[in-house]
């Protein structure tokens, strides 16, 4: 028994080898791992998460523009604080869907070896 599972580990490595892409799918890139972050259940939050570092950013330049264009000190002052500080949130909030995407990521092999245990177990009922 151990010999045939084996065997059959041996070539469905094999054929993986050989044709990754027919037998598992293609291998998404990273722009479509990013927009997977905008589908499924928790979507909705990472939309109002991604939209709330755009206005962040968007601040921050704008008090960064008002920060070097200003003229006396209690200006800079008061422009360059809240650029700095919305610049740095804006940089911490687009980095939490960081972990999103690793983690579409990981359920993506898990499926996918989840494939390779049922095809084995499709292969061993065939032999026995």
């Amino acid at each position: 028994m151990s010999n045939d599972l084996d065997r059959m580990i041996d070539r469905a490595l094999e054929e993986e080898r050989r044709s990754p892409d027919s037998v598992f799918g293609r291998e998404p890139g990273q722009f479509e791992v990013s927009l997977s972050l905008f589908k499924g259940p928790r979507a909705w939050a990472n939309w109002i998460m991604y939209l709330m570092q755009i206005v962040m950013f968007v601040a921050g330049v704008v008090f960064a523009w008002r920060f070097f264009n200003a003229a006396e000190p209690l200006e800079a002052l008061k422009t360059g604080l809240p650029a700095a500080v919305l610049l740095i949130g804006g940089l911490v909030t687009k980095s939490t869907l960081g972990p999103f995407m690793v983690e579409n990521r990981l359920l993506l092999e898990l499926r996918r070896l989840e494939l390779r245990v049922e095809r084995l177990r499709a292969g061993l009922g065939e032999k026995g």
